[in-house]
């Protein structure tokens, strides 16, 4: 059985898994009053990776992406919800900002309670609820940079948000930010309410944690693999020809352009029954990691690139 701490786990996945640090949710009848939010040194780094891109990185190593247009800006994903993201990014930008929830877990939806107009899927304010509670960001940071963690008390943390105060994010929305368009695209199966997003002009297609070194396919929010090879199908489809740079949400961020297909191979393999279904318990849940990983840097010992973390009970789901 591969040996992975909770830890390398959350590097790898970029999720804290539904149910391993919920608590009772917070609900919020209005967008939250503003807070004034301690940082640490270690909140926010960024660089720029193409001319009107920079991508952001918290204390935790997860990847949230600023692209700027001649009228707006948008920001996608908000992180932990630790420290002034919103003073951190109004010192790239001076544009007024809209921000894009590409899903609704802990590390990705946090922070929404600084912005005024934000878009999120409709399918993820459950997960929302759930993953944003106080609890579950205070395990989730411990578990991925403990040492960071120690440095942090309640008041670094945002208050929670409600959704029902954000507008619908779904596939066929633009966004013209001036002269940079944003095409949605929905791409279900890591969450029901996962979205892509198109940076039109540049090219780019970002995919968040639908497809990443080591896709998330086994808690209750995620799909079965036969709905999720659908999906990604779909997707593969909707954006073809349009991109020549792919973005995911961890890691070093970047991926193969052919990475849709690295994924049906994969996927078509785990189907016949050909993958490694390398057995995983983590927390008492129990799955397979489809290809056999090296210890340390958990890479494919078969010199592949991504991997798919599923449940076996579901493949033909």
């Amino acid at each position: 059985m591969t040996d992975i701490t909770r830890r390398d786990f959350f590097k790898l996945t970029g999720v804290a898994a539904a149910g391993l640090f919920l608590s009772n949710i917070v609900e919020a009848a209005s967008k939250p009053a503003a807070v004034q939010v301690p940082s640490t040194a270690m909140d926010f780094r960024s660089a720029k990776i193409d001319k009107n891109v920079i991508r952001i990185r918290n204390g935790a190593g997860d990847l949230m992406y600023l692209i700027e247009g001649k009228n707006k800006a948008a920001l996608i994903d908000t992180g932990l919800g630790i420290g002034d993201l919103k003073g951190y990014v109004e010192k790239l930008t001076n544009k007024p900002l809209i921000v894009l929830i590409t899903h609704g877990h802990v590390d990705h939806a946090s922070g929404t309670a600084q912005f005024d107009e934000v878009y999120m899927n409709k399918k993820d304010d459950t997960l929302f609820r759930e993953h944003t509670a106080m609890a579950n960001r205070q395990g989730y940071t411990g578990a991925t940079n403990p040492e960071w963690a120690k440095g942090l008390t309640s008041a670094n943390y945002q208050p929670a948000d409600d959704p029902s105060r954000f507008k619908y994010l779904k596939e066929g929305m633009n966004f013209d930010l001036g002269g940079v368009n944003l095409d949605i695209y929905d791409f279900p199966g890591h969450t029901q309410g996962m979205t892509a997003i198109l940076f039109r002009e540049n090219k780019s297609l970002l995919v968040g944690d639908a497809m990443n070194s080591f896709t998330f396919l086994w808690s209750g929010e995620t799909l079965g693999l036969a709905s999720y090879e659908k999906s990604v199908r779909h997707a593969k489809k909707a954006t073809e020809g349009k991109f020549d740079k792919m973005y995911c949400s961890h890691g070093g961020g970047d991926l193969t352009i052919d990475y849709f297909d690295r994924m049906l191979e994969d996927i078509a393999i785990i189907k016949s029954g050909k993958d490694d279904a390398v057995d995983f318990e983590f927390m008492g849940q129990k799955s397979k990691i489809a290809f056999a990983v090296r210890p340390g840097d958990f890479a494919r010992t078969d010199g592949g690139i991504g991997n798919i973390v599923y449940d076996p009970k579901r493949i033909n789901e």
